[in-house]
């Protein structure tokens, strides 16, 4: 067994034997757990050894560990490495009743302090009552702007700047963005508000998305002018059909359809620059539900000839912490990678790339 292999295993083991004693008491039936359940603590030692030796058959059962061990391999920083790790053992968690202990005491604790930033009473109520989007004003965090949103959107985006790593890879100055699944124009303000003197390309195509969206835009008339809206899917081939169901921020496309789907069409980054005659890409964002392979296909040619900063979701799909790194990778070899995650779920896991 190779260093790098030892190194994996053992840091894997350690995790696992960190957390093997906390457990919910039934089996959930999705990969998130329910964290209104209580969580149990294990005292006995023969348990706590069952327990390891079953989340770690799970591990090897979920992942090609040799091909994780590589992707692991890709990150540049001991930080990302251990996220890394950190995610992968804690996307199986629901399926072997582990309450893996992440992230807790920084997340979804404050959500009281935004209530001061509320302009008015006034609400959109999305999704037959799920989601509520109350209007909100961000200069006290730093930002000139205001945002029709929700405090767990306004934690991850702009709190924990869930687009940026450190100060290693963040939307600069004149940075032109290309914000790929901009939904209610939060990321395309967000990366706006950064690069005062760049663009803002954003793709959303969902009717009632891009309706928020404009709401926020008139907000906003200082940067509304910077951000420019394309209602397209971005994928690996432009002029395709694809077919999706409205879901708000979850819409996906597939390529069949039903009789109540919507049907958009799709495009390429590299066909959009040249079309557009795009000068330089400085920082390319992804959040497109599990397209994201398919629309970094599209842009090798803008990648190797910007080599834009990336921050690329990848939790959409479970082979993404395996596939994506690896392919970032063979586009341009010379990008360093890093990964951070910025929920209590086993959402918001992004990679980033910077060369």
């Amino acid at each position: 067994m190779e260093k790098e292999d030892k190194e994996f295993h053992k840091k894997l083991d350690a995790l696992i034997s960190k957390c093997a004693c906390y457990y919910y008491p039934e089996k959930t039936s999705d990969l998130t757990p329910d964290y209104n359940k209580k969580v149990l603590t294990e005292n006995s030692l023969i348990k706590k050894l069952i327990r390891k030796k079953r989340i770690k058959k799970k591990f090897n059962q979920f992942y090609d560990v040799e091909r994780l061990i590589e992707s692991y391999n890709m990150f540049s920083d001991e930080y990302s490495k251990n996220m890394f790790l950190n995610v992968a053992l804690y996307r199986i968690s629901g399926q072997i009743l582990l309450r893996f202990p992440i992230f807790y005491s920084k997340h979804f604790s404050q959500f009281d302090k935004y209530d001061k930033m509320l302009i008015d009473k006034e609400e959109i109520v999305l999704w037959n009552d799920r989601m509520h989007l109350k209007k909100y004003n961000l200069s006290g965090m730093g930002y000139d702007l205001n945002l029709w949103y929700t405090p767990e959107g306004i934690s991850i985006n702009y709190d924990l700047e869930q687009y940026r790593y450190l100060d290693i890879v963040k939307a600069d100055m004149s940075d032109n963005v290309i914000d790929c699944g901009a939904c209610y124009g939060d990321t395309a303000l967000y990366f706006a508000s950064k690069s005062n003197d760049g663009e803002v390309y954003a793709f959303e195509f969902v009717p009632d998305n891009i309706e928020i969206f404009e709401k926020n835009m008139e907000l906003n008339p200082k940067y509304k002018n910077k951000i420019h809206l394309h209602k397209y899917a971005v994928s690996d081939t432009s002029g395709d059909k694809l077919y999706f169901d409205s879901n708000g921020p979850a819409t996906s496309c597939s390529e069949y359809s039903n009789q109540d789907n919507t049907i958009v069409n799709t495009i390429t980054i590299d066909d959009f620059a040249k079309q557009n005659n795009i000068q330089k890409v400085d920082f390319i964002k992804m959040d497109i539900e599990g397209f994201e392979a398919q629309a970094l296909k599209g842009a090798i040619n803008t990648i190797r000839r910007f080599k834009p900063k990336l921050a690329i979701c990848a939790y959409h799909k479970n082979e993404d912490l395996v596939v994506l790194p690896h392919l970032i990778k063979s586009i341009l070899p010379e990008y360093n990678l890093y990964l951070d995650h910025y929920t209590i779920s086993r959402t918001e896991t992004v990679i980033y790339a910077k060369v």
